[in-house]
């Protein structure tokens, strides 16, 4: 289990998840010349900051989900383990005085998500789809992609639940946008395609629109598209195979 330790109080940080890769996200100390920014990945598992520790999950899971309020984290260690089933039981009637003697609490304490930490990305302006077409049928990724005329440095294509085996991906290298460079990868079932270099979004486009995903397994199957351009994902698809 790895740990990552900050000089600073968990509220003295801004949380924000990565544009890269699906399962990490930044972390930047707001007081100036003492942490600066990390970049947090699931090889991590506890971020211990002077007042509070949370782990890698923990925060995935409140940058992914839309919460109104902070979240309040109440945590009970008890001096003997019990099984759970009997420790409820015995809080739901009058606990004697042997019994709550017992089960005396030895250290309690709260954590609080503070939500003005996190900077939580606005997806209503993103373009999205949703189809379903069959095992059979090659897919035209960016077939309905329509994006205004501006110029872009990075572009990133995600493939969610990717597999190499099943999976293909093809696209028209002659129409390739003039001044870009391009690397690819797979890593944790996530296939990436990322751009650099400055480029028109009209010769970006026809390039896009080149792109065919097959898909060779059997069985049903789910995957996701999504699609950023200078760090903002612009477009989301999600298509059933079946």
């Amino acid at each position: 289990m790895m740990k990552i330790v900050f000089m600073g109080k968990s509220n003295e940080y801004e949380i924000e998840k990565s544009s890269f890769c699906s399962e990490a996200f930044l972390i930047k100390d707001k007081i100036p010349n003492r942490d600066g920014i990390d970049f947090i990945t699931k090889n991590v598992s506890i971020l211990e900051f002077s007042d509070e520790n949370f782990s890698f999950d923990e925060i995935i899971k409140h940058l992914e989900v839309d919460v109104g309020e902070d979240i309040i984290i109440v945590e009970n260690f008890f001096q003997q383990e019990k099984d759970k089933d009997e420790i409820e039981s015995i809080l739901k009637e009058n606990i004697t005085q042997e019994s709550s003697q017992k089960f005396q609490s030895s250290k309690t304490f709260s954590r609080i998500f503070k939500n003005s930490n996190f900077i939580i990305k606005n997806e209503n302006n993103i373009q999205s789809d949703i189809m379903e077409i069959s095992k059979e049928d090659e897919l035209e990724i960016f077939k309905t992609l329509e994006f205004e005329e501006k110029e872009i440095s990075f572009v990133k294509l995600e493939i969610m639940n990717y597999d190499s085996y099943y999976d293909s991906l093809n696209f028209n290298l002659e129409v390739f946008p003039s001044g870009a460079s391009y690397k690819y990868g797979i890593s944790q079932n996530t296939m990436y395609v990322i751009l650099q270099g400055k480029m028109s979004s009209v010769s970006l486009c026809r390039f896009l629109k080149s792109f065919i995903y097959k898909n060779k397994n059997k069985k049903s199957t789910y995957k996701t598209f999504s699609l950023t351009f200078n760090h903002n994902m612009i477009y989301k698809l999600s298509v059933s195979f079946v």
